[in-house]
């Protein structure tokens, strides 16, 4: 699985965009028919990562809204109604393996995007470079989908390394996300064991937020570049 170097993804898409911004580079085009289709080549490739990048955060939306009634959830469980918990418990794994299906499809998608990304057929160095940094966006939306399959594992990080997560501790983070535990707690509905939960509950919530800034980033991004795009192709 790659690895979520946000940081990275950012300055090489950033440089990617003023490449296309620069008027070097709308000179050096020449807009023959070999230079239209690479461009265009290009836009379609924009267009299919904005796509994939869009299903990708409603997936995360969903994922996001599925921890946070759990987290409800247990909460009733602390007040006493253990009884509408159990039937709480049954809704989620019903909802938890129709999200699992739903990142298994969007990866299936990612990867099936894979030939419209290569850098392979394009003479022009800078576009080389654009449709690099287009290859790096899908992998890292790829390696986000998968992350996301593990969080929804429901692990159990340390709550108390919770705050200090960022974009570049997600990596070491997704090691301690793998610890998954047992459901025996929450079937004995143990007080004490449910709070433990809620808990590693927040570590996971604070780490969904830290993939949807970064998405939105990656979504804002895409968006400039297929807006440049259209425009050299109008020019």
């Amino acid at each position: 699985m790659a690895i979520l170097n946000f940081y990275s993804l950012r300055s090489m898409h950033d440089s990617a965009n003023d490449l296309l911004r620069s008027p070097s580079l709308k000179r050096a085009l020449s807009h023959d028919q070999e230079d239209d289709r690479a461009v265009q080549k290009l836009s379609e490739s924009s267009l299919k990562m904005l796509d994939s990048c869009g299903r990708t955060k409603d997936i995360l939306f969903l994922v996001k809204t599925h921890i946070q009634e759990l987290q409800s959830t247990f909460h009733r469980i602390t007040l006493g109604e253990k009884s509408s918990a159990e039937k709480k418990f049954s809704e989620y794994h019903v909802h938890r393996k129709d999200l699992k299906k739903q990142m298994f499809k969007r990866l299936k998608s990612l990867k099936m995007t894979k030939n419209t990304t290569t850098s392979n057929g394009y003479d022009d160095d800078n576009l080389m470079v654009v449709a690099n940094v287009l290859g790096e966006v899908r992998e890292t939306i790829t390696s986000l989908v998968e992350s996301l399959m593990l969080l929804m594992a429901m692990p159990s990080p340390n709550p108390k390394a919770r705050k200090s997560m960022n974009c570049k501790g997600l990596v070491a983070a997704k090691a301690k996300l793998m610890r998954v535990n047992s459901l025996s707690p929450w079937e004995k509905c143990d007080v004490h064991a449910v709070r433990q939960a809620m808990e590693r509950l927040e570590a996971v919530e604070s780490a969904v937020e830290d993939l949807e800034i970064e998405l939105e980033c990656i979504f804002k991004r895409l968006i400039r570049t297929r807006v440049l795009l259209l425009n050299i192709i109008s020019n």
